[in-house]
């Protein structure tokens, strides 16, 4: 009995070593970032202001990846099933984590078991605008003319199942309104189809939205957050015109593979917070359009993640948004 708890505790000793070996080393190569979206988005944006920055702070080249398709959730299984190391991460979002979960029937993981939530760092509000030239001058008087046209107009997205998917239909709720729907995999090439008139409308990143109304590409309506964004301060929310349940954004996080070393999660919670702290980073994702997230810990992520998860649910079936 004495030589089975003797080897028991050497046993635990040298995985306690080897943990702490581990962490005193890491990051000794370069580690992955997954995006799960294309080149030229705004989550693309925002994940290589982070790889840059991380990379300056630790020491070690951070690589994005982008692994796009179906609304983020391809790229999000590849972390899922990735060596728990700390060398590959997710760039995960609302999408990845509260939509896709709720809206799909088959999803080959689960976004509160197959992760370790590491921290949030930006958060992404909407603009509901239209192509260049569209007669309507409010978002009172859209919502009419597509009324008085039902399925005449179309909306492009980044995607089914993707934000601004969800933050359209979501609206289309609450106006009684109905428009057809065209998915892209990607922002970039739902927008390309806006500006060219292709399609009608778009639930569009705010920040993208500043800079292309600017240049007369895009007409900008309303934001989809209860306070009107930083960088378009005269355009009004969805709240002021009248549909005072619309409060919607998108979020940027971190998050591990499950049964990634805890202190190894914890180094990188520690340089995500060093990064949201830094006015360099706020000034880099404001930008693009982004505000920062608020700084939170680990465990008020990981409860944060759960709580959109449920809200999203609700939304959705709200809505009976389905995945075509």
């Amino acid at each position: 009995m004495y030589f089975i708890v003797k080897y028991l505790v050497l046993g635990c000793l040298a995985t306690v070593s080897f943990g702490l070996t581990h962490a005193q080393s890491y990051p000794n190569r370069s580690i992955k970032l997954v995006v799960p979206w294309p080149a030229g988005g705004t989550t693309d944006a925002a994940g290589r202001i982070l790889a840059q920055r991380l990379s300056d702070q630790m020491g070690v080249q951070v690589i994005v990846d982008n692994k796009a398709g179906a609304a983020g959730t391809i790229g999000a299984e590849s972390v899922a099933r990735s060596v728990a190391d700390g060398y590959t991460l997710l760039l995960a979002s609302a999408e990845t984590h509260a939509i896709a979960p709720n809206l799909r029937l088959k999803l080959s993981y689960d976004p509160l078991k197959d992760f370790v939530a590491i921290s949030p760092f930006a958060i992404n509000p909407f603009a509901l605008v239209s192509k260049p030239g569209f007669a309507a001058n409010s978002v009172q008087d859209l919502i009419n003319q597509i009324k008085a046209q039902p399925d005449k107009f179309t909306y492009s997205s980044a995607g089914l199942g993707s934000a601004s998917q969800i933050g359209m239909e979501t609206l289309q709720s609450l106006a009684g309104t109905r428009l057809l729907h065209v998915p892209f995999q990607g922002q970039a090439p739902a927008l390309t189809s806006l500006i060219a008139g292709q399609t009608d409308f778009q639930m569009l990143p705010a920040g993208s939205a500043t800079e292309l109304r600017k240049a007369g590409k895009v007409k900008v309506y309303a934001v989809s957050t209860k306070n009107r964004f930083f960088d378009m301060p005269d355009v009004p929310t969805l709240t002021e015109a009248g549909y005072s349940s619309m409060n919607f954004a998108n979020w940027f996080g971190i998050v591990a593979p499950a049964n990634t070393p805890g202190v190894v999660a914890h180094r990188l919670e520690t340089e995500m917070t060093q990064l949201i702290k830094s006015s360099d980073a706020l000034m880099a994702f404001q930008r693009i359009g982004l505000d920062v997230f608020p700084l939170t810990n680990a465990t008020e992520f990981q409860r944060f993640i759960e709580s959109e998860h449920s809200r999203w649910g609700v939304v959705i079936r709200n809505a009976k948004i389905q995945s075509e």
